[in-house]
């Protein structure tokens, strides 16, 4: 009992040694002086992803970025001291590009996947592409779409494009939710680069009907 009734009525917790530590006149509930709160940080920058699916932001606590999907974290497949840059170099020379890709998407950089996959021949993309394990596929979709939106070599990475849809179309479509990520780049990629030689491909057609009416008349005109 308290000087204001039970203490199960009038006490919002069930902690009597914070309600009794400090009495004020016609306060209902006891004050100890203890408060908590939240750190806050200052943000300089924020950036989103144009998936909509990650984004960083720039602190006086350093760089922070906070993604959907945990595969955003660097987490390389079965990584051992024998796959290194000049493995991968000494594979490509030796014709054996299954293992070079497979080893270069191990170390996952850039570069070297790059070089990597501009060294297969045109004629071995499908026989590439049916070795390469499904636990690689999303990580090599994505690869393909970055090393295709600054290619000049489109038929080439579209011939990428299609092996793995032929070959691992079915996979992919029944794990849909782990390469939807990977498709959506894929495809956006794909579109961008059609749009740009519809254009292209329409003002060469509609410049050679002009050469083509232009010689009619001076035949005409002769």
């Amino acid at each position: 009992m308290t000087d204001f009734g039970p203490v199960d009525d009038h006490a919002d917790s069930g902690d009597e040694t914070t309600y009794n530590a400090l009495r004020l006149p016609g306060a209902k509930r006891g004050d100890d002086g203890s408060r908590s709160s939240k750190v806050e940080v200052l943000t300089s920058q924020v950036s989103f992803s144009s998936t909509g699916r990650e984004w960083a932001t720039v602190s006086g606590e350093g760089l922070h970025v906070y993604s959907l999907d945990e595969d955003m974290i660097f987490d390389p497949i079965s990584l051992t001291e024998a796959i290194t840059p000049g493995a991968v170099e000494s594979r490509l020379s030796n014709g054996d590009y299954s293992m070079a890709l497979r080893m270069a998407v191990h170390l996952n950089e850039f570069a070297l996947v790059k070089q990597v996959l501009e060294e297969i021949p045109y004629a071995s993309i499908e026989h590439v592409v049916r070795s390469i394990g499904r636990e690689h596929l999303e990580r090599l979709m994505q690869f393909i779409a970055k090393v295709m939106d600054g290619s000049p070599h489109i038929e080439f990475y579209l011939q990428w494009c299609l092996q793995l849809l032929q070959t691992h179309g079915l996979h992919m479509d029944k794990h849909r939710g782990s390469f939807m990520r990977a498709f959506r780049a894929m495809h956006k990629i794909v579109q961008t680069r059609h749009d740009e030689l519809k254009t292209i491909c329409n003002e060469n057609r509609y410049t050679l009907d002009f050469i083509e009416d232009q010689s009619r008349l001076t035949h005409t005109q002769q």
